[in-house]
Protein backbone atom coordinates (compact mmCIF):
# COMPACT_ATOMS: atom_id res chain seq x y z
CA UNK A 1 0.00 0.00 0.00
CA UNK A 2 2.40 2.67 -1.13
CA UNK A 3 1.86 5.45 -3.48
CA UNK A 4 4.68 7.87 -4.80
CA UNK A 5 3.56 11.40 -3.51
CA UNK A 6 6.49 12.96 -5.38
CA UNK A 7 4.48 15.49 -7.29
CA UNK A 8 1.23 17.42 -6.36
CA UNK A 9 -0.97 15.54 -9.39
CA UNK A 10 0.20 12.38 -8.14
CA UNK A 11 -0.65 13.12 -4.28
CA UNK A 12 -3.94 14.06 -5.43
CA UNK A 13 -4.57 11.01 -7.49
CA UNK A 14 -3.53 8.79 -4.67
CA UNK A 15 -5.69 11.03 -2.16
CA UNK A 16 -8.72 10.20 -4.84
CA UNK A 17 -7.74 6.71 -5.08
CA UNK A 18 -7.99 6.07 -1.46
CA UNK A 19 -11.13 7.27 -1.28
CA UNK A 20 -9.60 10.35 1.74
CA UNK A 21 -9.91 12.85 -0.77
CA UNK A 22 -12.53 15.68 0.52
CA UNK A 23 -13.74 12.61 3.17
CA UNK A 24 -10.67 12.36 5.75
CA UNK A 25 -10.96 8.61 7.09
CA UNK A 26 -9.09 5.45 7.40
CA UNK A 27 -9.33 3.03 4.84
CA UNK A 28 -10.64 -0.11 5.77
CA UNK A 29 -7.46 -1.85 4.30
CA UNK A 30 -5.40 -0.08 6.55
CA UNK A 31 -6.86 -2.03 9.51
CA UNK A 32 -5.80 -5.20 8.08
CA UNK A 33 -2.13 -4.06 7.44
CA UNK A 34 1.23 -5.20 8.69
CA UNK A 35 1.48 -3.56 12.46
CA UNK A 36 4.55 -1.44 10.97
CA UNK A 37 2.12 -0.26 8.18
CA UNK A 38 -0.23 0.61 11.03
CA UNK A 39 2.22 2.51 12.89
CA UNK A 40 3.55 5.02 10.34
CA UNK A 41 -0.31 5.67 9.98
CA UNK A 42 -0.75 6.54 13.58
CA UNK A 43 2.82 8.44 13.44
CA UNK A 44 1.56 10.61 10.25
CA UNK A 45 -1.56 11.43 12.19
CA UNK A 46 0.44 12.12 15.57
CA UNK A 47 3.05 14.31 13.74
CA UNK A 48 0.59 16.17 11.63
CA UNK A 49 -1.82 16.83 14.66
CA UNK A 50 -0.92 15.51 17.67
CA UNK A 51 0.97 16.24 20.60
CA UNK A 52 3.01 14.45 23.55
CA UNK A 53 3.38 15.68 27.03
CA UNK A 54 7.10 15.55 28.28
CA UNK A 55 7.03 13.45 31.42
CA UNK A 56 3.84 11.88 31.42
CA UNK A 57 3.97 9.70 28.08
CA UNK A 58 0.44 11.21 27.03
CA UNK A 59 -0.27 11.42 23.48
CA UNK A 60 -3.35 13.59 22.79
CA UNK A 61 -4.60 13.96 18.69
CA UNK A 62 -7.35 16.65 17.97
CA UNK A 63 -9.60 16.27 14.87
CA UNK A 64 -12.95 17.86 13.30
CA UNK A 65 -13.76 15.06 11.50
CA UNK A 66 -15.64 12.69 13.46
CA UNK A 67 -15.18 9.50 11.07
CA UNK A 68 -11.19 10.39 11.05
CA UNK A 69 -11.64 10.22 14.77
CA UNK A 70 -13.21 7.08 15.34
CA UNK A 71 -11.12 5.44 12.73
CA UNK A 72 -7.49 6.52 14.46
CA UNK A 73 -9.04 5.23 18.00
CA UNK A 74 -9.87 2.14 16.46
CA UNK A 75 -6.31 2.10 14.49
CA UNK A 76 -4.64 3.13 17.78
CA UNK A 77 -6.54 0.08 19.66
CA UNK A 78 -5.05 -2.20 16.46
CA UNK A 79 -1.74 -1.48 18.13
CA UNK A 80 -2.73 -2.33 21.41
CA UNK A 81 -2.53 1.02 22.91
CA UNK A 82 -6.08 1.88 24.76
CA UNK A 83 -6.92 5.42 23.20
CA UNK A 84 -9.78 7.56 24.66
CA UNK A 85 -11.88 9.63 22.82
CA UNK A 86 -13.81 13.00 23.88
CA UNK A 87 -15.93 15.52 22.47
CA UNK A 88 -16.48 18.87 22.91
CA UNK A 89 -17.41 22.62 20.98
CA UNK A 90 -14.74 24.05 18.57
CA UNK A 91 -14.70 27.43 19.33
CA UNK A 92 -12.88 30.02 16.77
CA UNK A 93 -13.11 33.84 17.80
CA UNK A 94 -15.79 32.99 20.39
CA UNK A 95 -17.87 31.14 17.90
CA UNK A 96 -19.22 27.44 17.99
CA UNK A 97 -17.64 26.08 14.63
CA UNK A 98 -18.71 22.32 15.25
CA UNK A 99 -17.16 19.89 17.38
CA UNK A 100 -13.64 18.78 18.34
CA UNK A 101 -12.64 15.28 18.99
CA UNK A 102 -9.78 14.88 21.43
CA UNK A 103 -8.22 11.36 21.07
CA UNK A 104 -5.92 10.38 24.39
CA UNK A 105 -3.75 7.48 25.48
CA UNK A 106 -0.42 6.42 26.98
CA UNK A 107 3.15 5.72 24.96
CA UNK A 108 6.25 4.97 25.25
CA UNK A 109 9.66 5.79 23.54
CA UNK A 110 9.53 1.85 22.46
CA UNK A 111 5.99 2.66 20.92
CA UNK A 112 7.48 5.14 18.72
CA UNK A 113 4.33 6.66 17.56
CA UNK A 114 6.30 9.70 16.02
CA UNK A 115 8.66 10.19 14.06
CA UNK A 116 9.78 13.72 15.01
CA UNK A 117 12.48 13.82 16.89
CA UNK A 118 10.89 16.64 19.09
CA UNK A 119 7.92 14.54 19.66
CA UNK A 120 9.37 11.58 19.98
CA UNK A 121 12.14 12.70 22.10
CA UNK A 122 9.55 13.40 25.10
CA UNK A 123 8.37 10.18 25.56
CA UNK A 124 10.06 8.06 28.15
CA UNK A 125 10.56 4.20 28.80
CA UNK A 126 8.48 2.44 30.25
CA UNK A 127 8.83 2.15 34.06
CA UNK A 128 8.17 -1.31 36.32
CA UNK A 129 4.65 -0.60 37.01
CA UNK A 130 2.14 -0.94 34.11
CA UNK A 131 -0.33 2.02 33.76
CA UNK A 132 -4.11 1.22 33.88
CA UNK A 133 -4.42 2.91 30.51
CA UNK A 134 -2.27 -0.15 28.99
CA UNK A 135 -4.23 -2.98 30.40
CA UNK A 136 -7.18 -4.73 29.52
CA UNK A 137 -9.92 -5.11 32.73
CA UNK A 138 -12.01 -7.91 32.89
CA UNK A 139 -15.21 -5.88 33.62
CA UNK A 140 -18.09 -9.03 34.29
CA UNK A 141 -18.53 -12.85 34.10
CA UNK A 142 -21.23 -14.57 33.08
CA UNK A 143 -22.08 -18.45 33.45
CA UNK A 144 -22.89 -19.95 29.79
CA UNK A 145 -24.71 -23.06 28.92
CA UNK A 146 -21.77 -25.32 27.89
CA UNK A 147 -21.44 -26.03 24.11
CA UNK A 148 -18.64 -27.15 21.40
CA UNK A 149 -15.27 -25.19 21.68
CA UNK A 150 -13.16 -24.14 18.64
CA UNK A 151 -9.96 -22.71 19.17
CA UNK A 152 -8.02 -19.92 16.80
CA UNK A 153 -4.64 -21.14 15.26
CA UNK A 154 -3.07 -17.87 13.13
CA UNK A 155 -0.07 -18.75 11.23
CA UNK A 156 2.10 -15.82 12.04
CA UNK A 157 5.22 -15.80 14.21
CA UNK A 158 3.90 -13.67 16.78
CA UNK A 159 0.32 -15.38 17.21
CA UNK A 160 -1.47 -12.64 16.97
CA UNK A 161 -4.91 -11.38 15.73
CA UNK A 162 -7.23 -8.63 15.86
CA UNK A 163 -10.19 -9.92 17.57
CA UNK A 164 -14.12 -7.64 17.61
CA UNK A 165 -15.27 -4.20 17.22
CA UNK A 166 -12.02 -2.51 19.25
CA UNK A 167 -9.81 -4.65 16.86
CA UNK A 168 -7.61 -5.91 20.37
CA UNK A 169 -4.73 -8.07 19.69
CA UNK A 170 -5.12 -11.36 20.73
CA UNK A 171 -3.13 -14.38 20.76
CA UNK A 172 -3.76 -17.66 19.32
CA UNK A 173 -5.61 -19.88 21.49
CA UNK A 174 -4.11 -22.92 19.87
CA UNK A 175 -0.54 -21.18 21.35
CA UNK A 176 -2.38 -21.10 24.77
CA UNK A 177 -3.78 -24.39 24.86
CA UNK A 178 -0.24 -25.48 23.83
CA UNK A 179 1.07 -24.26 26.71
CA UNK A 180 -1.17 -25.30 29.25
CA UNK A 181 -0.65 -29.00 28.48
CA UNK A 182 3.56 -28.37 29.02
Amino acid sequence: MRFDLGGYGTGIRALRELGVLANKHIPSQVFRASKRQRLEVLQGLVDSDGYIEKKTNRVEICFTAARLAQDTVQLIRTLGLYPRMSSVDAVLKGRRVGLRHRINFTAYLDDAVSRLPRKLGRLGAKGLIVPYSRVRTIVGIALVDPGPVFGIEVDSPSRLYLAGEGMIPVESTRCAVDRAST
